[in-house]
């Protein structure tokens, strides 16, 4: 666990050896008083207690008191302090850590997952920091320095108590290891009740429609009844050796009276030798039985903390250049394949060249990999095989950041922030102002709604900008993407939620936005692509046909039967019956 915890705090886990070593020096001030106590039972015994014992005795406990009080405090506090410091940080750096990985891993693990990780495990791990690990390092101060003082009264006695605690030890494993297995069986069913719950909270709209709220209620209350019978099972499992434990514990005391009265009867101990045995025995039962509680602790939260460091060893994406400067903007893929977790590859042998300032128009059936393209050349995820080449340089050799710089997208599905509509469009542009702000929405045709709402551009969006109709989202993300102003354009359905008016609209502003750009447009309205400098027909992740729209209707190939098809549907007529 200290190897956990070491390593995913790097070096700011120096910066907890003062407040553990004070929780330790604590600890081992409170031996004074168990000292000062076992003089005084001798001094009863043999009638040798003065005034001038008694006074000198208080005035030690009471400086030892108020040097502990201090220590504590201090100790205490700087634990809390630095670890939640530490913790809070730890939250940004596993943001940013998320942020640099591949869209793979968000694909693989469940979002109930990632915010349980993001949420539950780092206050879990906090909560190591700032209190169980102190907790259990000074009761294992205290419990050290209690065992060496009976080895200091009496040997034989001594060993006495190391063959209980060997007794107990294996106990205590075995506790543990059951702490470990449900402990993970409950992270799991937590993570899948958080996934579904959001599926529940996301997918209302959808449940209610299709009158299916009650068969998806049914799903998370199935869940949390798991839990119910994890939690209960676990606590009727965990009851044999916590009680084991606790009995063997408690033992300490009846096995050194037992052997020591023994001892006392033979002459071997004295009385006093006896009474202070029994009194750090009785201590160091207390003190196994909190440690067993904040170990049993322990073992629970570092499943949090293994979470975390399997979270952090997930490599992000490769890169050999820091900063990112392109004086070049043609796009060439070369001979690329990619798979999706190394299953089946999605893009076979794909190969062309988008030169600067051209427009490419990606179409083909659903699932030919158009997205896919698109995704590869924002470096969203690495190729399988084969090299994506901007302005000659190969993407792998970019850092993801650097190369996000000169790219702009307007995707189908568009995600706002729960924040202000201005914010919003300024994502794009942190440095830009509010004219620059403005002007963008008016070139995306989004300013006259904006002015109609009740705090215009100060108008704070709902999450994911629910509020908002789908046209009035499309056309903000649109602002956004004018607003970033990035030499490479990509188009992922860009105007699929507009009306007829207003995709007029901005299909202007886009004509405006995409001059002297490297625009990548996926649309299945083949309408849209046709002044397109050339067109890449995908189908089942090979490039089919490759050329101008002229060029391709001579071939008279799948893009020539594509147009042909949707001729015929423009002719189609609803007749009334």
């Amino acid at each position: 666990m200290l190897r956990t915890i070491k390593k995913l705090l790097g070096s700011k886990y120096k910066q907890l050896t003062l407040p553990i070593s004070l929780m330790a020096v604590d600890a081992a001030l409170s031996i004074v008083l168990y000292f000062i106590l076992y003089l005084t039972t001798i001094h009863l015994l043999d009638n040798t207690l003065t005034a001038g014992r008694v006074i000198a005795y208080t005035v030690v406990c009471l400086v030892s008191v108020i040097l502990r009080l201090i220590i504590y405090r201090s100790g205490n506090y700087l634990c809390y302090a630095r670890g939640a410091e530490m913790c809070g940080e730890m939250r940004l750096d596993l943001a940013n850590h998320y942020r640099s990985l591949s869209l793979g891993y968000f694909n693989h693990n469940s979002s109930g997952y990632l915010l349980s990780t993001l949420t539950k495990d780092l206050s879990n791990f906090e909560l190591v920091i700032t209190h169980t690990l102190p907790s259990i390092v000074k009761t294992v101060v205290m419990a050290g320095l209690v065992l060496i003082g009976t080895f200091y009264v009496n040997w034989k006695l001594a060993l006495a108590e190391c063959v209980v605690l060997l007794v107990a030890y294996p106990v205590l494993c075995w506790g543990n290891r059951l702490v470990e297995k449900y402990g993970t069986q409950k992270r799991n069913l937590t993570s899948k009740m958080i996934s579904i719950v959001l599926e529940y909270v996301k997918g209302m709209k959808v449940f209610k429609s299709h009158n299916m709220t009650s068969s998806h209620f049914s799903r998370m209350a199935d869940t949390l009844e798991s839990i119910r019978k994890t939690n209960v099972k676990a606590e009727m499992k965990m009851a044999a050796p916590t009680s084991m434990y606790s009995i063997v514990a408690n033992f300490l005391l009846p096995l050194v009276l037992l052997i020591g009265s023994y001892l006392f009867l033979g002459g071997s101990i004295v009385p006093e030798q006896l009474v202070a045995f029994m009194l750090l025995s009785l201590s160091l039962s207390a003190l196994l039985i909190a440690f067993e509680h904040s170990y049993s602790l322990l073992k629970d939260l570092k499943l949090a903390a293994v979470n975390l460091e399997q979270a952090y060893d997930t490599k992000p994406l490769p890169y050999q250049e820091e900063q990112v400067e392109l004086s070049h903007f043609d796009i060439a893929f070369d001979h690329v394949n990619f798979a999706y977790n190394k299953q089946a590859d999605v893009l076979h042998d794909i190969s062309f060249h988008a030169k600067e300032g051209s427009t490419t128009a990606l179409i083909g059936p659903s699932g030919s990999g158009k997205s896919t393209v698109a995704n590869l050349i924002a470096r969203f995820w690495d190729v399988s095989s084969g090299h994506i080449r901007i302005g000659g340089c190969d993407v792998k050799e970019l850092n993801p950041d650097g190369l996000l710089r000169y790219i702009s997208e307007v995707f189908q599905e568009n995600t706002l922030l729960s924040d202000t509509i201005y914010n919003n469009i300024k994502a794009g542009r942190d440095n830009a102002t509010k004219e620059d702000v403005i002007a963008a929405a008016k070139a995306a045709h989004c300013h006259e709604f904006i002015m109609e709402l009740p705090e215009g551009y100060q108008t704070r969006l709902s999450e994911g900008g629910n509020t908002l109709s789908g046209g009035e989202k499309q056309r903000i993300a649109i602002a956004r993407a004018i607003l970033k102003d990035a030499p490479i354009l990509l188009l992922d359905e860009s105007t699929a939620s507009l009306d007829a008016d207003n995709e007029a609209k901005i299909n202007q502003a886009l004509d405006r936005l995409m001059k002297g750009k490297t625009v990548f447009v996926i649309a299945h309205r083949l309408n849209t692509i046709q002044n397109a400098d050339q067109i890449i027909v995908l189908n089942e992740g090979r490039i089919e046909e490759i050329g101008t729209h002229a060029e391709l209707l001579k071939k008279q190939g799948h893009y020539y039967e594509m147009v042909q098809e949707q001729e015929k549907a423009k002719e189609w007529i609803v007749k009334g019956a």
